[in-house]
Order: C-alpha cells, then structure tokens, then sequence
C-alpha cells in the first residue's frame, strides 16, 4: 500500500511538473515578440517626413515618423498588429499613409515597444503598449493643436486604438481593422491546443514574471461606453481573428454612427491590398463626415 502511495504521489509530482514546464514555456512563447525590419521609408514614395521618438511608459523609446500634409484637417496616428511595423507591406502600411497625406492629413506611425526600430524585447499583450498609443496620441495632439484626431490601428493595434479612445474623449474617431474583442478570447483560440489548466497558469507566469497582463486589452468591456463613431473593417473569412470578434464589438456598441464593413479578402487585415478603391472610400468617407473638407469662402458680392 505505501509503495503504491508513493507511486502515486510520484506520478502526481511529475504531472504538476510536467504541467508548470509547460505553462512557463506557453508564457514565454506568449511574450516572445517578432521583430522585422522596417521595410520601407517615406522617401522611397518621395515624401517628407520627420523621424521621431517617443517615450511610453518604463522610458522605453518607441521610433515612428511624422508625416505633414500642408493645409492639413486632421491627424491620423497608424498602429500596427501585433508582429507588424510602421510601414508593414503584408498590410501596405506605407502607402495607406500616402493616401491619407494626399486627402490632407498628418499621418503618424511608429513601432510599438519590441517591433521594428522601437525599444524593447518582450510582448506584454496589450497592457505596456497601451502606453505606446497613449504617448503617440499625446504627440500627434501636442504637434497637431486643434485639429481632429483619428485612429486607425490594425488587428492587435485596432484593439488597443479602441481602449485609448475611451480614455480621449478628444479622439474623433476610429478605424478598427480586424480587431478582436478581448486578448484572452483571441489567445485562447490561437493556442487551443493546450489544456484549459495550462493555458490558465500560463496566463498566471506572464502576468507575475513577463509583466503581460492578459486581461489589459479587452475592448468589449469599453465599447459600450465609447461615444466616438467607429469603422470597423473585417475580412470575412480572416484567417487569425474570426470575424465574429467584430460582429460582437458591433453589436454591443449604442453608437449609431458606426459602421461595418464585412470584406472578401483573403489575409488577416488584408482588406486595403484587396480592393484600395474600396477601402480608402469607406475609411475617407468615416473621416469627412467627422472632419468635412475645408472650402474656401465664397467672395463677398
């Protein structure tokens, strides 16, 4: 009988080893960030631009450049995904920036902590890069005064425009592309193939020992508070964040001037490659129905 027991409690022990080995290496997979190289420059399309820094919160600095558009009417600060970059050509970064110049708005972009040229090693899942929006918005509001400001992020990055523009009632609006509800649900898909206990003392071990906090970036908690119109923008059959994850964004929002628009592309916020005409006219007309066009007045008779 004590052989047995002790048998068992051997099995046990190795279980719950065998378990924390492998949440600490979810944990860290979790927190592991890609970074790519910039691929791409403002020059390359024979636009002036000035390069940046900013400083989030740690003092990490975050490089980025600011894009000025001579009789300007709005700003508009770019966040990129998850393992993107300011000018990522998977989502024709730089050449969205180029378009939104030529309708007169300074454009802003940079790298978020751990990607591209920006400080950084590790992906704290939303709760540090939250700060990074938060310290490209207050720069975008510093160097553009009075000008109404947008945001429009990508996937991750639309997610965490979202949460920054409930805490700035100053934000115009939002262009949310792919974006998922909650960084827990959107995790917990992508890495289903690991038990329910592992994935939760893994969530546990990055919060503790990588500073990531899971539960940071949630926006359909703040939606229904949001009062800025949003454009949310969904491939139908993305391939990494159903599209279900902005039907339920949508759907718990009591703006009445949101929109959605439901796309045919094929790639994970690929919806501008897909069809730019179309995309540039939903995103221009969200953006002329809150800052219109500036005319000149009409000579007195």
């Amino acid at each position: 009988m004590i052989v047995l027991l002790i048998a068992a409690l051997t099995v046990v022990g190795v279980l719950l080893l065998a378990c924390g080995l492998a949440a600490f290496y979810l944990a860290e997979t979790l927190t592991r960030t890609k970074r790519w190289r910039v691929a791409g420059h403002p020059a390359d399309l024979r636009l002036r631009n000035d390069e940046i820094e900013l400083f989030a919160s740690g003092g990490v600095c975050l490089r980025g450049w600011y894009l000025e558009s001579p009789g300007a009417r709005a700003t508009i600060v770019i966040v990129h995904d998850v393992n993107g970059t300011r000018s990522d050509p998977e989502q024709g970064l730089l050449d969205l920036q180029r378009d939104y110049l030529r309708i007169g708005m300074n454009v802003l972009s940079f790298d978020l902590r751990g990607r591209g040229e920006s400080e950084g090693d590790d992906d704290h899942l939303g709760a540090a890069e939250l700060s990074d929006v938060e310290a490209a918005v207050a720069y975008a509001r510093n160097r553009g005064g009075d000008f109404p400001l947008f945001l429009h992020g990508f996937g991750m990055g639309a997610a965490l425009a979202l949460i920054v523009a409930s805490r700035h009632p100053d934000v115009a609006g939002v262009i949310a592309d792919s974006p998922f509800a909650s960084m827990r649900s959107h995790l917990r898909r992508t890495h289903r193939q690991w038990p329910e206990p592992v994935f939760l003392l893994a969530t546990l071990i990055a919060r503790r020992f990588f500073h990531a906090d899971i539960d940071a970036v949630s926006p359909i908690e703040v939606i229904p508070d949001l009062r800025q119109p949003v454009l949310y923008i969904h491939a139908e059959d993305d391939p990494e964040v159903p599209v279900e994850h902005t039907l339920n964004l949508a759907a718990a929002s009591l703006n009445p001037n949101d929109g959605v628009w439901i796309t045919q592309a094929r790639a994970h916020c690929g919806s501008y490659l897909d069809d730019p005409t179309a995309y540039l006219e939903r995103c221009f007309g969200h953006i002329d129905a809150l800052a219109p066009v500036r005319r000149p007045l009409a000579p007195a008779r």
